[in-house]
Protein backbone atom coordinates (compact mmCIF):
# COMPACT_ATOMS: atom_id res chain seq x y z
CA UNK A 1 0.00 0.00 0.00
CA UNK A 2 1.22 3.70 -1.06
CA UNK A 3 1.94 5.62 1.84
CA UNK A 4 4.01 5.85 4.98
CA UNK A 5 4.41 2.56 6.80
CA UNK A 6 4.54 1.76 10.60
CA UNK A 7 8.17 2.76 12.42
CA UNK A 8 10.27 -0.57 12.44
CA UNK A 9 13.80 -0.68 14.03
CA UNK A 10 14.10 3.01 14.18
CA UNK A 11 13.12 3.76 10.83
CA UNK A 12 10.04 4.58 8.75
CA UNK A 13 9.73 4.07 4.81
CA UNK A 14 7.69 5.60 2.56
CA UNK A 15 6.85 3.38 0.13
CA UNK A 16 5.45 4.21 -3.71
CA UNK A 17 4.96 2.91 -6.84
CA UNK A 18 7.35 4.38 -9.88
CA UNK A 19 6.26 7.14 -11.84
CA UNK A 20 3.32 7.73 -9.38
CA UNK A 21 2.45 11.04 -7.77
CA UNK A 22 3.36 11.17 -3.65
CA UNK A 23 0.85 12.28 -1.87
CA UNK A 24 1.12 12.79 1.67
CA UNK A 25 5.12 12.64 1.53
CA UNK A 26 5.63 15.58 4.08
CA UNK A 27 3.37 14.23 6.87
CA UNK A 28 5.98 12.52 9.04
CA UNK A 29 9.00 14.96 7.42
CA UNK A 30 9.65 17.95 10.36
CA UNK A 31 8.21 21.17 8.91
CA UNK A 32 11.96 23.05 9.32
CA UNK A 33 12.73 20.05 6.88
CA UNK A 34 10.20 20.31 4.28
CA UNK A 35 12.05 23.27 1.99
CA UNK A 36 15.16 20.87 2.38
CA UNK A 37 13.81 17.65 0.89
CA UNK A 38 16.25 17.30 -2.33
CA UNK A 39 14.45 17.40 -5.48
CA UNK A 40 15.73 16.76 -8.71
CA UNK A 41 15.02 18.90 -12.32
CA UNK A 42 17.16 16.85 -14.07
CA UNK A 43 18.12 13.40 -13.81
CA UNK A 44 19.91 12.40 -10.34
CA UNK A 45 19.38 9.42 -8.25
CA UNK A 46 19.26 11.07 -5.01
CA UNK A 47 15.93 10.63 -3.20
CA UNK A 48 15.01 7.83 -6.07
CA UNK A 49 14.30 10.63 -8.38
CA UNK A 50 11.69 12.09 -6.64
CA UNK A 51 10.62 15.60 -8.86
CA UNK A 52 8.02 18.10 -9.21
CA UNK A 53 5.28 17.48 -12.29
CA UNK A 54 2.64 20.26 -12.58
CA UNK A 55 3.25 21.27 -9.65
CA UNK A 56 3.06 17.87 -7.73
CA UNK A 57 5.77 15.63 -6.24
CA UNK A 58 5.92 12.44 -8.14
CA UNK A 59 8.34 9.00 -7.94
CA UNK A 60 10.48 8.60 -11.14
CA UNK A 61 11.62 5.53 -13.41
CA UNK A 62 14.00 4.60 -10.65
CA UNK A 63 13.22 1.69 -8.08
CA UNK A 64 14.79 0.35 -5.22
CA UNK A 65 15.59 2.08 -1.30
CA UNK A 66 17.25 5.02 0.28
CA UNK A 67 17.62 7.35 2.98
CA UNK A 68 15.50 10.41 2.25
CA UNK A 69 18.05 13.49 1.81
CA UNK A 70 18.71 16.82 2.22
CA UNK A 71 19.60 19.42 -0.15
CA UNK A 72 22.77 19.37 2.13
CA UNK A 73 22.95 15.31 2.01
CA UNK A 74 21.84 15.38 5.35
CA UNK A 75 19.90 12.24 6.49
CA UNK A 76 16.17 13.26 7.47
CA UNK A 77 14.23 12.34 10.58
CA UNK A 78 10.93 12.24 12.04
CA UNK A 79 9.99 14.48 15.10
CA UNK A 80 10.35 10.22 17.29
CA UNK A 81 13.82 10.38 16.31
CA UNK A 82 12.80 7.58 13.13
CA UNK A 83 15.28 7.78 10.26
CA UNK A 84 13.21 8.45 7.16
CA UNK A 85 13.45 6.05 3.82
CA UNK A 86 11.82 5.72 0.13
CA UNK A 87 11.14 2.71 -1.12
CA UNK A 88 9.84 2.80 -4.85
CA UNK A 89 8.48 -0.42 -6.36
CA UNK A 90 7.63 -0.91 -9.85
CA UNK A 91 3.82 -0.28 -10.78
CA UNK A 92 3.42 -2.90 -12.73
CA UNK A 93 2.42 -6.31 -10.93
CA UNK A 94 6.07 -7.36 -11.51
CA UNK A 95 9.37 -7.80 -9.25
CA UNK A 96 12.91 -6.93 -10.26
CA UNK A 97 13.92 -10.09 -9.79
CA UNK A 98 10.88 -11.65 -11.92
CA UNK A 99 12.03 -9.54 -14.89
CA UNK A 100 16.18 -10.39 -13.95
CA UNK A 101 15.04 -14.18 -13.77
CA UNK A 102 13.21 -13.24 -17.24
CA UNK A 103 15.82 -12.02 -19.29
CA UNK A 104 18.86 -14.45 -17.43
CA UNK A 105 18.76 -16.49 -20.37
CA UNK A 106 19.03 -13.98 -22.92
CA UNK A 107 22.89 -14.60 -25.22
CA UNK A 108 23.43 -10.85 -24.38
CA UNK A 109 22.94 -10.73 -20.59
CA UNK A 110 26.06 -9.61 -19.29
CA UNK A 111 26.23 -7.09 -21.73
CA UNK A 112 23.23 -5.78 -20.38
CA UNK A 113 24.63 -5.62 -16.84
CA UNK A 114 27.72 -4.19 -17.77
CA UNK A 115 28.57 -0.19 -18.35
CA UNK A 116 27.47 1.42 -21.15
CA UNK A 117 29.33 3.07 -23.72
CA UNK A 118 28.66 6.84 -24.73
CA UNK A 119 30.93 6.95 -28.33
CA UNK A 120 31.71 4.48 -31.11
CA UNK A 121 35.30 5.28 -29.86
CA UNK A 122 34.87 3.83 -26.66
CA UNK A 123 32.15 0.52 -27.86
CA UNK A 124 34.44 -1.78 -26.48
CA UNK A 125 35.71 -0.39 -23.58
CA UNK A 126 33.06 -2.47 -21.15
CA UNK A 127 34.26 -1.83 -17.10
CA UNK A 128 33.98 1.79 -16.10
CA UNK A 129 32.73 3.16 -12.74
CA UNK A 130 29.90 0.95 -11.29
CA UNK A 131 27.71 4.61 -11.57
CA UNK A 132 28.18 4.24 -15.71
CA UNK A 133 26.27 1.26 -15.17
CA UNK A 134 22.62 2.44 -16.85
CA UNK A 135 20.87 -0.45 -14.72
CA UNK A 136 22.11 -0.71 -11.65
CA UNK A 137 22.89 2.38 -8.91
CA UNK A 138 24.90 1.53 -5.34
CA UNK A 139 25.44 4.38 -2.68
CA UNK A 140 28.46 3.01 -1.92
CA UNK A 141 29.44 5.57 0.33
CA UNK A 142 26.09 5.11 2.27
CA UNK A 143 26.10 2.76 5.28
CA UNK A 144 24.37 -0.38 4.94
CA UNK A 145 20.35 0.16 5.67
CA UNK A 146 19.21 -3.12 8.08
CA UNK A 147 15.85 -4.17 6.31
CA UNK A 148 13.41 -7.41 6.58
CA UNK A 149 14.31 -10.79 5.13
CA UNK A 150 11.87 -10.09 1.93
CA UNK A 151 13.59 -6.66 1.21
CA UNK A 152 17.33 -8.12 2.26
CA UNK A 153 16.97 -11.24 -0.52
CA UNK A 154 15.71 -9.25 -3.29
CA UNK A 155 18.63 -7.07 -2.75
CA UNK A 156 20.96 -9.83 -2.50
CA UNK A 157 20.43 -11.33 -5.90
CA UNK A 158 20.44 -8.25 -7.85
CA UNK A 159 23.64 -7.71 -5.99
CA UNK A 160 25.20 -10.88 -7.36
CA UNK A 161 23.82 -10.34 -10.67
CA UNK A 162 25.83 -6.86 -10.82
CA UNK A 163 28.84 -8.82 -9.64
CA UNK A 164 28.58 -11.80 -11.75
CA UNK A 165 27.85 -9.51 -14.70
CA UNK A 166 31.30 -7.51 -13.95
CA UNK A 167 33.24 -10.08 -12.72
CA UNK A 168 33.05 -11.79 -15.77
CA UNK A 169 34.00 -8.65 -18.12
CA UNK A 170 37.43 -8.36 -15.27
CA UNK A 171 38.10 -11.84 -16.39
CA UNK A 172 38.34 -11.54 -19.91
CA UNK A 173 40.91 -9.22 -19.23
CA UNK A 174 44.60 -9.84 -17.74
CA UNK A 175 44.07 -10.72 -14.42
CA UNK A 176 45.83 -8.23 -11.66
CA UNK A 177 49.49 -9.31 -10.67
CA UNK A 178 52.84 -8.04 -8.86
CA UNK A 179 55.93 -9.13 -8.17
CA UNK A 180 55.93 -10.83 -5.05
CA UNK A 181 59.36 -12.45 -2.71
CA UNK A 182 60.00 -16.00 -2.82
CA UNK A 183 62.34 -17.85 -0.81
CA UNK A 184 63.34 -21.56 -1.92
CA UNK A 185 66.00 -24.11 -0.86
CA UNK A 186 67.23 -25.24 -4.53
CA UNK A 187 69.60 -27.86 -5.00
CA UNK A 188 72.30 -27.38 -7.72
CA UNK A 189 71.67 -23.96 -8.58
CA UNK A 190 71.04 -20.00 -7.70
CA UNK A 191 68.24 -17.84 -8.57
CA UNK A 192 68.15 -14.66 -7.33
CA UNK A 193 70.19 -13.75 -4.08
CA UNK A 194 71.59 -15.89 -1.69
CA UNK A 195 69.96 -15.68 1.97
CA UNK A 196 73.42 -15.91 3.72
CA UNK A 197 72.06 -16.44 6.97
CA UNK A 198 69.39 -19.02 6.52
CA UNK A 199 72.03 -21.09 3.67
CA UNK A 200 74.30 -21.47 6.64
CA UNK A 201 71.74 -22.20 8.95
CA UNK A 202 69.67 -24.74 6.70
CA UNK A 203 72.22 -26.22 4.46
CA UNK A 204 75.83 -25.51 5.50
CA UNK A 205 75.57 -26.70 9.23
CA UNK A 206 74.51 -30.23 7.91
CA UNK A 207 76.84 -29.99 5.03
CA UNK A 208 74.49 -29.88 2.28
CA UNK A 209 76.65 -27.22 0.12
CA UNK A 210 74.73 -28.45 -3.00
CA UNK A 211 72.04 -26.31 -2.12
CA UNK A 212 71.14 -22.90 -1.86
CA UNK A 213 68.89 -21.32 0.12
CA UNK A 214 67.56 -17.95 -2.24
CA UNK A 215 65.37 -15.08 -2.19
CA UNK A 216 64.14 -14.11 -5.62
CA UNK A 217 61.30 -11.96 -7.23
CA UNK A 218 58.57 -13.39 -9.32
CA UNK A 219 55.51 -12.20 -11.37
CA UNK A 220 52.18 -13.72 -9.61
CA UNK A 221 48.62 -12.89 -9.96
CA UNK A 222 47.80 -15.04 -6.95
CA UNK A 223 47.92 -12.09 -4.68
CA UNK A 224 44.86 -10.77 -2.33
CA UNK A 225 42.71 -8.84 -4.51
CA UNK A 226 41.92 -11.70 -6.68
CA UNK A 227 41.91 -14.07 -3.49
CA UNK A 228 38.94 -11.78 -2.43
CA UNK A 229 37.19 -11.94 -5.83
CA UNK A 230 37.60 -15.86 -5.43
CA UNK A 231 35.55 -15.36 -2.27
CA UNK A 232 32.92 -13.40 -3.09
CA UNK A 233 32.57 -15.92 -6.55
CA UNK A 234 31.88 -18.84 -4.52
CA UNK A 235 29.49 -16.94 -2.00
CA UNK A 236 27.77 -15.69 -5.09
CA UNK A 237 27.35 -19.17 -6.50
CA UNK A 238 26.15 -20.92 -3.78
CA UNK A 239 23.37 -17.93 -3.51
CA UNK A 240 22.17 -18.56 -6.71
CA UNK A 241 21.77 -21.83 -6.33
CA UNK A 242 20.07 -21.32 -3.28
CA UNK A 243 17.71 -18.98 -4.61
CA UNK A 244 16.91 -20.58 -8.01
CA UNK A 245 16.68 -23.81 -6.31
CA UNK A 246 14.84 -26.19 -8.82
CA UNK A 247 15.81 -24.14 -11.60
CA UNK A 248 19.46 -23.57 -10.73
CA UNK A 249 20.58 -26.16 -13.01
CA UNK A 250 19.21 -25.35 -16.41
CA UNK A 251 21.35 -23.68 -19.11
CA UNK A 252 21.13 -20.03 -18.34
CA UNK A 253 23.57 -17.06 -18.29
CA UNK A 254 24.19 -17.05 -14.33
CA UNK A 255 25.33 -20.51 -15.01
CA UNK A 256 27.71 -19.23 -17.88
CA UNK A 257 29.35 -16.61 -15.82
CA UNK A 258 29.49 -18.66 -12.71
CA UNK A 259 31.45 -21.10 -15.10
CA UNK A 260 33.51 -18.82 -16.88
CA UNK A 261 34.99 -16.37 -14.08
CA UNK A 262 35.14 -20.00 -11.82
CA UNK A 263 37.65 -21.06 -14.50
CA UNK A 264 39.11 -17.75 -14.85
CA UNK A 265 40.62 -17.80 -11.32
CA UNK A 266 40.99 -21.92 -10.77
CA UNK A 267 44.65 -21.51 -10.04
CA UNK A 268 43.63 -18.85 -7.40
CA UNK A 269 44.30 -19.83 -3.70
CA UNK A 270 41.26 -20.16 -1.24
CA UNK A 271 40.87 -17.93 1.28
CA UNK A 272 38.35 -16.72 4.10
CA UNK A 273 37.83 -13.28 4.78
CA UNK A 274 34.96 -10.68 4.91
CA UNK A 275 34.80 -7.22 3.62
CA UNK A 276 36.94 -5.40 5.66
CA UNK A 277 39.68 -7.28 3.36
CA UNK A 278 39.04 -4.49 0.85
CA UNK A 279 40.17 -1.64 3.08
CA UNK A 280 43.06 -0.14 1.94
CA UNK A 281 42.93 -1.47 -1.99
CA UNK A 282 43.46 1.34 -4.57
CA UNK A 283 43.63 0.69 -8.26
CA UNK A 284 44.95 2.73 -10.72
CA UNK A 285 46.42 3.09 -14.42
CA UNK A 286 46.09 -0.03 -15.96
CA UNK A 287 44.16 -2.23 -13.62
CA UNK A 288 41.42 0.57 -12.65
CA UNK A 289 38.61 -1.61 -13.82
CA UNK A 290 39.29 -3.64 -10.65
CA UNK A 291 38.02 -0.77 -8.55
CA UNK A 292 34.46 -1.42 -9.38
CA UNK A 293 34.35 -5.30 -9.44
CA UNK A 294 36.23 -5.38 -5.79
CA UNK A 295 33.38 -3.10 -4.68
CA UNK A 296 30.56 -4.92 -5.19
CA UNK A 297 32.35 -8.23 -4.42
CA UNK A 298 32.45 -6.31 -0.86
CA UNK A 299 28.93 -6.18 -0.88
CA UNK A 300 28.52 -9.68 -1.32
CA UNK A 301 30.93 -10.42 1.06
CA UNK A 302 29.41 -7.74 4.07
CA UNK A 303 25.74 -9.11 3.32
CA UNK A 304 25.87 -13.24 2.17
CA UNK A 305 27.02 -15.95 5.01
CA UNK A 306 27.69 -19.43 5.02
CA UNK A 307 26.97 -21.26 7.96
CA UNK A 308 29.25 -24.10 9.34
CA UNK A 309 26.16 -26.72 8.93
CA UNK A 310 26.09 -25.42 4.69
CA UNK A 311 22.88 -22.73 5.03
CA UNK A 312 22.80 -19.38 2.97
CA UNK A 313 21.61 -16.19 4.84
CA UNK A 314 22.00 -12.89 4.35
CA UNK A 315 22.93 -10.47 6.82
CA UNK A 316 19.61 -8.44 6.34
CA UNK A 317 21.64 -5.09 5.92
CA UNK A 318 21.67 -3.69 2.65
CA UNK A 319 23.50 -0.95 0.27
CA UNK A 320 20.87 1.58 -0.83
CA UNK A 321 20.14 1.37 -4.36
CA UNK A 322 18.59 2.38 -7.39
CA UNK A 323 17.19 0.50 -10.37
CA UNK A 324 16.55 2.02 -13.47
CA UNK A 325 12.92 0.21 -14.56
CA UNK A 326 13.42 2.35 -18.08
CA UNK A 327 16.75 0.63 -18.87
CA UNK A 328 15.22 -2.88 -17.59
CA UNK A 329 12.21 -2.86 -19.53
CA UNK A 330 14.25 -2.20 -22.73
CA UNK A 331 16.18 -5.46 -22.06
CA UNK A 332 13.03 -7.14 -21.00
CA UNK A 333 11.64 -6.28 -24.64
CA UNK A 334 14.75 -7.53 -26.35
CA UNK A 335 14.75 -10.58 -24.17
CA UNK A 336 10.93 -10.89 -25.19
CA UNK A 337 11.15 -10.82 -28.95
CA UNK A 338 13.90 -13.45 -29.38
CA UNK A 339 11.71 -15.78 -27.09
CA UNK A 340 9.44 -15.04 -29.68
CA UNK A 341 11.05 -15.55 -32.89
CA UNK A 342 13.33 -13.07 -33.78
CA UNK A 343 17.15 -14.33 -33.91
CA UNK A 344 19.96 -12.66 -31.84
CA UNK A 345 22.49 -11.24 -33.91
CA UNK A 346 24.86 -13.85 -32.62
CA UNK A 347 22.55 -16.84 -34.65
CA UNK A 348 24.06 -18.27 -37.44
CA UNK A 349 20.18 -17.83 -39.12
CA UNK A 350 20.38 -16.34 -42.62
CA UNK A 351 16.92 -15.88 -42.89
CA UNK A 352 14.09 -14.21 -40.90
CA UNK A 353 14.43 -11.34 -38.94
CA UNK A 354 17.20 -10.60 -36.84
CA UNK A 355 17.55 -8.69 -33.64
CA UNK A 356 20.82 -6.27 -33.80
CA UNK A 357 23.84 -6.11 -31.18
CA UNK A 358 22.38 -3.99 -27.58
CA UNK A 359 24.55 -0.70 -27.12
CA UNK A 360 24.78 -0.54 -31.11
CA UNK A 361 25.48 2.94 -32.18
CA UNK A 362 25.77 4.80 -35.74
CA UNK A 363 27.40 7.76 -36.21
CA UNK A 364 25.98 11.19 -37.02
CA UNK A 365 28.56 11.96 -39.41
CA UNK A 366 31.07 10.60 -41.97
CA UNK A 367 34.48 11.23 -41.68
CA UNK A 368 35.39 13.36 -44.62
CA UNK A 369 38.68 14.55 -43.61
CA UNK A 370 37.94 18.56 -43.41
CA UNK A 371 39.71 21.39 -41.69
CA UNK A 372 37.43 23.00 -40.01
CA UNK A 373 34.16 20.60 -40.23
CA UNK A 374 30.99 22.06 -37.99
CA UNK A 375 30.76 19.50 -34.63
CA UNK A 376 27.17 21.40 -32.77
CA UNK A 377 25.30 18.00 -33.37
CA UNK A 378 28.37 15.77 -33.59
CA UNK A 379 27.45 12.12 -31.67
CA UNK A 380 25.91 9.00 -32.34
CA UNK A 381 22.65 7.41 -32.29
CA UNK A 382 21.58 4.49 -30.38
CA UNK A 383 18.17 3.41 -30.89
CA UNK A 384 16.80 0.68 -28.05
CA UNK A 385 15.60 -2.13 -31.37
CA UNK A 386 17.38 -2.09 -34.40
CA UNK A 387 15.33 -5.05 -36.68
CA UNK A 388 17.08 -6.49 -40.04
CA UNK A 389 15.08 -8.92 -42.78
CA UNK A 390 18.03 -10.98 -43.61
CA UNK A 391 17.42 -11.54 -47.27
CA UNK A 392 16.60 -7.95 -48.51
CA UNK A 393 18.68 -6.10 -45.63
CA UNK A 394 15.32 -3.82 -45.18
CA UNK A 395 15.76 -2.06 -41.29
CA UNK A 396 12.63 -1.40 -38.66
CA UNK A 397 13.51 0.92 -35.69
CA UNK A 398 11.43 0.66 -32.25
CA UNK A 399 12.23 2.66 -29.33
CA UNK A 400 10.93 1.45 -25.78
CA UNK A 401 10.06 3.98 -23.65
CA UNK A 402 9.08 3.37 -19.48
CA UNK A 403 6.02 5.62 -20.09
CA UNK A 404 2.36 6.23 -19.50
CA UNK A 405 1.21 7.04 -23.09
CA UNK A 406 -2.20 8.61 -21.91
CA UNK A 407 -0.16 11.48 -20.40
CA UNK A 408 0.10 13.32 -23.95
CA UNK A 409 2.87 12.98 -26.78
CA UNK A 410 6.36 14.01 -26.05
CA UNK A 411 8.49 16.07 -28.71
CA UNK A 412 11.78 14.47 -27.83
CA UNK A 413 10.38 11.31 -28.61
CA UNK A 414 8.97 12.28 -31.68
CA UNK A 415 12.17 13.98 -32.98
CA UNK A 416 14.26 10.78 -32.06
CA UNK A 417 12.09 8.73 -34.22
CA UNK A 418 12.04 10.87 -37.34
CA UNK A 419 16.23 11.28 -36.62
CA UNK A 420 16.35 7.22 -36.70
CA UNK A 421 14.50 6.64 -39.72
CA UNK A 422 16.50 9.18 -41.61
CA UNK A 423 19.61 7.87 -40.57
CA UNK A 424 19.21 4.27 -40.65
CA UNK A 425 16.39 4.42 -43.78
CA UNK A 426 14.08 2.75 -41.74
CA UNK A 427 10.50 3.04 -43.57
CA UNK A 428 9.12 1.55 -39.91
CA UNK A 429 9.49 3.17 -36.88
CA UNK A 430 7.49 2.39 -33.42
CA UNK A 431 7.26 2.73 -30.06
CA UNK A 432 6.57 -0.42 -27.61
CA UNK A 433 5.42 1.19 -24.17
CA UNK A 434 4.40 -0.95 -20.81
CA UNK A 435 0.74 -1.99 -20.02
CA UNK A 436 -1.01 -3.41 -17.22
CA UNK A 437 -3.15 -5.63 -19.50
CA UNK A 438 -1.28 -8.33 -21.90
CA UNK A 439 -0.96 -6.19 -25.33
CA UNK A 440 -2.64 -3.79 -27.22
CA UNK A 441 -1.93 -2.44 -30.97
CA UNK A 442 -2.80 1.02 -32.43
CA UNK A 443 -3.44 1.35 -36.25
CA UNK A 444 -0.27 2.17 -37.99
CA UNK A 445 -0.40 5.83 -39.24
CA UNK A 446 1.95 6.69 -42.20
CA UNK A 447 4.11 9.86 -41.58
CA UNK A 448 3.93 13.19 -43.50
CA UNK A 449 7.14 13.37 -45.10
CA UNK A 450 8.74 14.78 -48.04
CA UNK A 451 10.89 12.21 -48.53
CA UNK A 452 10.22 9.71 -52.04
CA UNK A 453 8.93 6.97 -49.67
CA UNK A 454 6.56 6.02 -47.06
CA UNK A 455 6.99 6.03 -43.27
CA UNK A 456 5.01 4.31 -41.19
CA UNK A 457 4.69 4.69 -37.08
CA UNK A 458 3.48 1.41 -34.93
CA UNK A 459 2.43 1.74 -31.81
CA UNK A 460 2.49 -1.30 -29.54
CA UNK A 461 1.68 -1.43 -25.31
CA UNK A 462 3.41 -4.75 -23.94
CA UNK A 463 2.70 -6.06 -20.65
CA UNK A 464 4.95 -7.86 -18.82
CA UNK A 465 5.62 -11.45 -17.55
CA UNK A 466 2.11 -12.07 -20.16
CA UNK A 467 4.35 -14.44 -22.13
CA UNK A 468 2.27 -13.35 -25.19
CA UNK A 469 3.37 -13.58 -28.78
CA UNK A 470 1.13 -11.41 -30.17
CA UNK A 471 3.46 -7.85 -30.33
CA UNK A 472 6.16 -10.40 -31.48
CA UNK A 473 4.39 -11.82 -34.41
CA UNK A 474 2.86 -8.32 -35.55
CA UNK A 475 6.56 -7.01 -35.49
CA UNK A 476 7.58 -9.76 -37.96
CA UNK A 477 4.47 -9.50 -39.86
CA UNK A 478 3.48 -5.95 -40.49
CA UNK A 479 6.54 -3.87 -40.26
CA UNK A 480 8.51 -5.12 -42.95
CA UNK A 481 7.35 -5.03 -46.74
CA UNK A 482 5.52 -7.91 -47.75
CA UNK A 483 7.18 -10.05 -50.36
CA UNK A 484 4.80 -10.67 -53.79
Amino acid sequence: MNGWQDPKDGKRIYLITDNTRMDGFTDYIKEEDIERIYVTYSESRINLGIHYYRNNLYSSNLVGISRIKSVDDENLYDDEGNELLIKVVPRFNVTVVELLNYIRDDDEFDRYMAPQTVSNRHKEKDIEAIERNEIFYFFENEKPLKVDDAISEENSIITVTAFLSLLRLLCKRPLMGRMLKEEENLTGKVKGKIVIEKNIRINTMHGRNDRFYCQYLHFSDDIIENQILKVALKKAKRFVIEYFRDSSKDKNLYSSMISYCSNALRHISDISCSGNACNGLKFSGCYAYYKPVIAMARMILDDISIESNGEINTTGYIVPYAISMEKLFEVYVRAYLKKNGISSYKSKNTTGIKLEKFDDKTDVFLEEGLRNPGKYISGSIKPDIILTNQENGETVVLDVKYKDYTNGNSRDDRLQLLAYSMMLNANNVGIILPTRTEVEIFDARRINSMENRTVKYHQMLLGMMKDNPTIANYIKDNTFEKKD
